[in-house]
């Protein structure tokens, strides 16, 4: 390889290298704003035509590994964007731990560098490697260089023009950095928008945009990143003993106690049923675990046990880590062995009935910020107090349904105490006025044991009624001071607000109480072997041949249609849950298909560890999976990412009701279906459609194109196969050409 022109002298009068450089990246992006990748291609480009050496990159270390952020095109060392290597096997380890010069024009002389020859293979005669450093002094990367053939003085020459450069490169890596974690930062924020109903933290549709956004920020800037898994091991036995509302107030609690311990950068999110999980930014595998160990212990600390997981990003995407984390999760719980009947309920330091809070084990008690937490919030500013709450009477306990608290009040929605001995027992019972401007002092209420437990100063109440009139519980504010300036009116205030509040909580309510009917009822049904599976032919419209079947799920109702279920199941949160039952309910009949058996799941379901685990170890040629229409694909690239290995294992993948819904053209096109089904909507009565026929021929060309199958869905009437038929598509299904049977009874006759 011939060297290039050696570069100028410092003293030369024609402008210095750095000064091109900071022009050409100036103007470098059409928008005006610098980024790396631009500043680095420019950088590169300079110096290998001022400096010269063969090869030239910008790398930064990511734990033991070594990982290439920018390099020419035409590298001749086949150097590239996102390659890896391990760090200790490389020239740049040597000069970052000392034992080689940054510059070596001649590396016979830099033994350092020397003995990488004959580690790597790599016969490099000339090399320098310079720190790109942040201005508070960490270590963001290194700019490289290699030549074939040594090089004289004049190679140390340019190193001061060589490291300006590298300033350069340091101050844009350093300033775009800081911009992606400002980024990280809203996006948390905006994710707020996107939570999980009943505990307050990121819901799955969250979960899966942050991975696939912190995957990109990890290939461009090679940082590290962990997913963490924990699985409640106690819900389902406080489910069974006390019922779902005592399971969603550990839930809560749960989701309480993790997010106090998760950085603001990470993100907490429900995975679905009892499982959370949470994903770690900037952070390698050792201090991942070490994480996942404290979150843990302080959930035990509390009365929790969990089963956790841990799975880094090194070397795969984000989703493969999640897989990793749940595995190790389920061993985790194996080696655990079972869980105890009850998950502890009283949190640590709590004692005495009647002294302060405790948890609730029991009622709806949403904890998110809803629209009775804004009333609240804006009560206790309008009264000057320190907190504001709603109560719900029931029996001899009373609830704290919602709070809105200042940091110094020990409250918190979920705690409960005694009905007896308290102010709402006491402003009820109309034994005690509204408006108490000094609590201490006061004749009723001074004396308490409640007074001294909540610091109360100052106390304004009045009771909430439902529409029926029956009692609900209390609207209550507090100060921890006597305030003298309330007055009767400040009562009037909280009754105008109460009556707003009762509108939202009943409504609340009304909708907690028919999410815990659906959760009884999936444990009903799980309890009686899962939904029931029917199996439908799927056929070859020229012949009749019965090539295959997909399976449908019929629940308890009416008709047994799963389209209800699974709208009240995605209300509630708990829609992965019930695709996952209808699927393992579907698998045990996969045995009685004379081919590829159809099994429906959304999208989301399929990025979940939880169906590469139900799918099982071995071969999977007897089986499509048929992704449904009902939610948008937010990202195909880890969709195709999880799918492509079981795709290696024989499983097929069709695109359900193409045509209709979010099954789009996009959606075929970005998927590459082994088979696309076409909607019943373009099938029913197209022979008389110029529209659908359209439609469907465009499909069928797609699909010869791409060697894929199309399938018709709801073909009824003979006319309607012989018009499919002469459009080129090739299989069918519908009642024309068989009905959905049970599964026990398919393929008798």
């Amino acid at each position: 390889m011939s060297e290039r022109a050696a570069p100028r002298p410092p003293d030369h009068p024609g402008r210095r290298a750095s000064d091109r450089t900071t022009d050409a990246v100036a103007a470098a992006p059409a928008s005006g704003v610098v980024d790396f990748a631009s500043a680095a291609a420019v950088v590169i480009a300079d110096l290998r035509e001022h400096v010269g050496m063969d090869s030239w990159l910008v790398a930064r270390r990511r734990g033991e590994e070594y990982v290439v952020l920018a390099a020419a095109d035409d590298d001749p060392y086949g150097n590239h964007v996102g390659l890896v290597r391990p760090w200790d096997e490389t020239y740049c380890a040597r000069m970052v731990d000392g034992s080689a010069p940054p510059v070596a024009p001649d590396v016979d002389e830099a033994p350092g560098y020397a003995r990488m020859r004959d580690v790597v293979g790599f016969p490099a005669g000339s090399y320098l490697s310079v720190p790109l450093h942040a201005p508070d002094g960490e270590m963001l990367g290194t700019l490289c260089a290699a030549g074939s053939t040594r090089r004289g003085d004049e190679l140390v020459a340019a190193m001061p023009h060589i490291r300006a450069q590298a300033g350069l490169l340091a101050t844009v890596l350093s300033h775009e950095l800081q911009l992606e974690r400002e980024v990280r930062r809203r996006e948390r924020a905006e994710s707020a928008a996107a939570t999980d109903a009943l505990t307050g933290v990121a819901n799955r549709r969250a979960w899966d945009a942050a991975l696939a956004a912190e995957d990109a920020r990890a290939d461009r800037y090679a940082t590290h990143a962990a997913v963490v898994v924990l699985d409640l091991d106690a819900l389902k036995g406080v489910n069974d003993a006390d019922g779902h509302a005592a399971g969603d107030a550990l839930l809560r609690r749960t989701a309480d106690l993790l997010r106090a311990r998760v950085r603001s950068s990470d993100l907490l999110a429900r995975l679905g049923g009892d499982e959370f999980g949470v994903l770690l930014v900037e952070t390698g595998p050792e201090a991942a675990r070490a994480a996942a160990r404290q979150l843990a212990e302080h959930l035990g600390a509390h009365g929790i046990a969990a089963s956790v997981g841990v799975g880094s990003r090194d070397g795969e995407d984000l989703h493969a880590a999640w897989r990793h984390a749940d595995a190790e999760m389920y061993l985790d719980k194996a080696r655990r062995g079972p869980a105890p009947r009850r998950a502890g309920s009283r949190p640590a330091g709590r004692r005495g009935p009647a002294t302060g809070p405790t948890p609730a084990v029991g009622g709806a008690v949403p904890a998110t910020l809803s629209s009775v937490d804004a009333l609240l919030a804006l009560v206790r500013d309008q009264l000057g107090m320190d907190a504001a709450y709603v109560t719900r009477v029931e029996g001899a306990e009373r609830t704290f349904r919602n709070v809105s608290a200042r940091a110094s009040v020990d409250l918190r929605a979920g705690q409960r105490e005694p009905v007896a001995g308290s102010y709402c027992e006491l402003v009820v019972d109309g034994r005690l006025e509204e408006v108490v401007p000094d609590a201490v002092a006061h004749p009723a209420v001074g004396h308490l044991p409640v007074t001294a437990a909540f610091d109360i100063g100052a106390y304004v109440g009045v009771p909430l009624r439902r529409a029926d009139g029956s009692l609900y519980g209390t609207l209550c504010t507090h100060s921890r001071a006597a305030d003298h300036r309330l007055r009767p009116r400040d009562a009037e205030v909280l009754r105008s607000v109460g009556r707003v509040v009762m509108d939202l909580v009943e409504e609340e309510d009304r909708r907690e109480d028919g999410r815990a009917e659906l959760l009884q009822a999936l444990d009903d049904l799980a309890e009686a072997g899962g939904p029931r599976t029917v199996l439908q032919p799927g056929v070859e419209l020229g012949t009749g041949r019965v090539v295959g079947a997909e399976a449908l799920s019929r629940l308890p109702g009416p008709d047994g249609s799963p389209q209800t279920w699974f709208t009240r199941a995605e209300r509630a949160g708990v829609g992965l849950r019930l695709d996952l039952m209808c699927l393992e309910a579907a698998l045990r009949h996969v045995h009685r298909c004379p081919g590829p058996m159809g099994v429906n799941a959304a999208p989301s379901t399929v990025l979940t560890p939880a169906f590469t685990r139900l799918l099982g170890e071995g071969p999977l040629d007897h089986l499509t999976v048929e992704l449904t229409e009902h939610e948008r694909v937010e990202d195909y690239a880890s969709l195709a990412a999880v799918l492509r290995p079981l795709r290696v294992r024989g499983l097929r993948v069709a695109v359900d009701d193409a045509g209709a819904g979010f099954a789009s053209m996009r959606h075929v096109v970005q998927l590459e279906p082994d088979v696309v089904k076409l909607d019943m909507s373009i099938v029913r009565g197209i022979e008389r459609s110029p529209g659908q026929s359209a439609m469907a021929r465009a499909l069928v060309r797609f699909a010869e194109d791409t060697g894929a199958a199309v399938m018709a869905e709801g073909v009824e009437t003979e006319a309607e196969r012989a018009h499919l038929l002469d459009l080129g598509v090739g299989y069918g299904q519908g009642f024309l050409l068989g009905r959905p049977v049970p599964a026990e009874d398919f393929g008798r006759g």
